[in-house]
Parts: structure tokens; C-alpha cells; sequence
């Protein structure tokens, strides 16, 4: 498998951590040596201009619609979606999962004993949900079928010798007492503990993502289909702005691992085994922004959609092998470091992507189809 040199290190973000996420402090920390990424200046407007005269930034699909979930009393109820076999887009939103058809009319509300933030299919039309510390198994009927706790939802907050220097760092910024910024760290991880950023599914597996409760980094976790026999696989892994998104296909597991600028697949055991992704952006075949790819998806035939939320927000194709392919979708946004959840219709004539900010999602299709 081909495989790209990645750029090493903590992303950038703007903004308070408190706000955003535990990981964005982190990742300021490297601002002081490169703040030229800390937001948009001549040289994002520079690389958006030559984005523009590249062909290959040239999408192959167009905006078609815009699905509406729920209504602006509920904005910012709706966290992620997923597409089942049917094609019918399954969204978490608020406590419950919403049914559309693929053309955006609500079929059913299945009500769920938890707010999901994180959702994945299985090939016998079940799914799973998590959030707030919780996994769920359901019927496509929404009954539940098996239900565990997230391994970290009662682990015990610990701070680290280097949670104790940002915690230094963070009371000299505000100047108050490292007692009280100790405290809010503590608070703040413990709220974390529930956190659930990504779920995937294969035949025998399930994927849980979550927030480590001791740092800024992720772990995975591995399941069987009754959501017993937990076990960590995968962790310290680097993310920004609260996300980190997992997927698996063939018994392999995928991660977006956004503060690397990389794709990576790993076993099931969560040995890697490839991977893929240059930092940059100007060129097409780069993931640019703080910390891309915020999310993806890996189709039938092995291809790999790849979602950034920007600037620009847009999703790119790549073979399995990480060869860039096309780009299928550019939107006219100002881009924000939030989750974009992709998907593609069965038929590969539709392309959705999640847009937070709206309580929408966002549907694209190929030109001439």
C-alpha cells in the first residue's frame, strides 16, 4: 500500500478551549511557533485563490437540497447520521433517531433512553447508537436489543504530570489560581468521560471512539455484537475540536486521525497497517485546515470519502491505497472545526454531508446523473 509522508504534531485552533474542546488548549500550545494558522489571513485568501484555478478542485457533483431535521427551536439537536441498506438516512437528533427517505420526508421517530451523538449500521438491518456514556443495540423497529456502558463513562479522572503544566499554563493566561483552573480541568474530563465521538460496525465488531478521561487524546474500543467483552484497542490518539471518527469495512478498522492529517487503517486488534495524508492547502490531494479529515466513509469497491469541514468544507474521493481520485463536493462556506459527516447513496448517485450549524444535511448529486 502506497503511503504518504504525514505531518507530525498537535493542530491549531482558535478560540477557547473551554468553549471547543479540551484538545483545541493542547493544540494552541504550538501557535506561539507557527501562528500563521490561527485564522484566516492573506495567505488562506492566497490559497482559496488558487484553489480556484485548479482544475482539479473541481467538483463532480452539485448541490441538490438541504434536508431539514427538526426546526430552529431545536438548533444544534442534531449530532450525526448514517444511511441503511435501503438508502433511508437514520439521524441522531436530540433522544431519538429520525428516519428519512432519501429524498428528506420523515418516515419515523424511533425515541431512545439517550441523546446519540454517534450511530452505525449492521448488515442485518439492526444499528447501533452511543452517547452519554451508553451503547445501544436496536431493532430496525427501535427496540433495544442490547445495552452496555462506555469503559470510560466511571473511570477515574487523573491528572497527568502534563495536565499539571497546562493547568500552569492556563492559570498564568488568566491569572487565577492553578487551584481553580485544577478544578475546572477536573470538571471538564469528567464531563468528558461520556463523550462518544465515533461508532463502526463490522460483522463480528463493534467500534466505540471516546474521549480519554485523564487528556486530550482518543481511544477505541472493541465490542462483539452483544456488546459484551470490551477491550481497548486503539488510543492516544490525537484530535481536535471534540472529534474523532472511526469506520470499518472487511474486518478493518479506519480512523480519520485529524490532528495527523492522515488516514489510517488498522486490524481489528488495532495494529496499523497503512496509511495516508500530506498537511496543505493549496492542492487537492492534501487535507488542509487545523485538523482534517474531521470524518469518512469506505465504500463497496475500497474507495474512501474524505470530509473536511475547512475552509473549505468539501469532500474528496481517494482508492483504498490513498491515491487521490476527485474531488466530489465544495461548499461556499467560511468552514468551521466541526463533525461533517459524509455518506453516499447505495446507488452512488447521492452524496450527503452533515451540516451542524443548521440542523441539516446537506445532499449533492453527481453532474449529469
Amino acid at each position: 500500500m502506497a503511503v504518504a509522508i504525514i505531518t507530525a504534531g498537535a493542530a491549531v485552533v482558535s478560540g477557547s478551549w473551554w468553549i471547543a474542546s479540551l484538545d483545541s488548549f493542547a493544540a494552541n500550545r504550538s501557535a506561539a511557533t507557527d501562528p500563521g494558522e490561527n485564522s484566516m489571513d492573506p495567505e488562506d485568501r492566497a490559497s482559496a485563490g488558487s484553489r480556484a484555478k485548479d482544475p482539479a478542485w473541481k467538483p463532480s457533483t452539485t448541490e441538490a437540497d438541504s434536508i431539514k431535521v427538526g426546526d430552529t427551536k431545536s438548533r444544534g439537536a442534531l449530532k450525526n447520521f448514517c444511511l441503511n441498506a435501503e438508502g433511508n438516512i437514520l439521524a441522531c437528533f436530540g433522544a431519538s433517531v429520525r428516519v428519512y427517505s432519501p429524498e428528506g420526508a420523515l418516515l419515523k421517530t424511533l425515541p431512545l433512553e439517550i441523546k446519540p451523538t454517534a450511530i452505525a449500521m449492521a448488515k442485518d438491518g439492526a444499528f447501533f447508537v452511543a452517547g452519554g456514556g451508553r451503547l445501544l443495540k436496536l431493532d430496525a423497529a427501535g427496540k433495544v436489543l442490547a445495552s452496555a456502558a462506555s469503559p470510560t463513562a466511571n473511570e477515574p479522572v487523573v491528572i497527568t504530570k502534563e495536565m499539571e503544566e497546562m493547568i500552569k499554563e492556563m492559570a498564568t493566561q488568566s491569572k487565577k489560581p492553578v487551584k481553580d483552573e485544577t478544578a475546572r480541568m477536573k470538571e471538564s474530563l469528567e464531563r468528558r468521560r461520556g463523550d462518544v465521538t465515533g461508532l463502526a460496525a463490522t460483522d463480528q465488531d463493534v467500534f466505540m471512539a471516546v474521549g480519554a478521561p485523564c487528556d486530550f487524546t482518543y481511544r477505541v474500543y472493541r465490542f462483539d455484537h452483544a456488546l459484551a467483552n470490551p477491550k481497548l484497542v486503539v488510543e492516544k490518539l490525537r484530535g481536535c475540536c471534540g472529534q474523532m471518527d472511526i469506520q470499518a469495512r472487511d474486518e478493518k478498522l479506519w480512523i480519520p486521525h485529524n490532528a495527523r492529517h492522515s488516514i489510517e487503517s488498522r486490524d481489528r486488534d488495532g495494529k496499523e497497517l497503512a496509511k495516508f495524508g500530506t498537511k496543505g492547502k493549496v492542492k487537492a490531494t492534501d487535507f488542509g485546515g487545523c485538523c482534517e479529515p474531521k470524518n469518512m466513509r469506505v465504500l463497496a469497491n475500497g474507495d474512501i470519502l474524505a470530509a473536511e469541514s475547512g475552509p473549505p468544507t468539501c469532500i474528496k474521493r481517494f482508492s483504498a491505497d490513498g491515491k487521490f481520485k476527485e474531488v466530489i463536493a465544495v461548499l461556499d462556506t467560511k468552514g468551521d472545526c466541526v463533525r461533517v459527516t459524509v455518506e453516499v447513496s447505495p446507488d452512488g448517485s447521492r452524496y450527503y454531508l452533515l451540516d451542524t450549524e443548521h440542523d441539516a444535511i446537506r445532499v449533492f448529486k453527481v453532474k449529469g446523473g
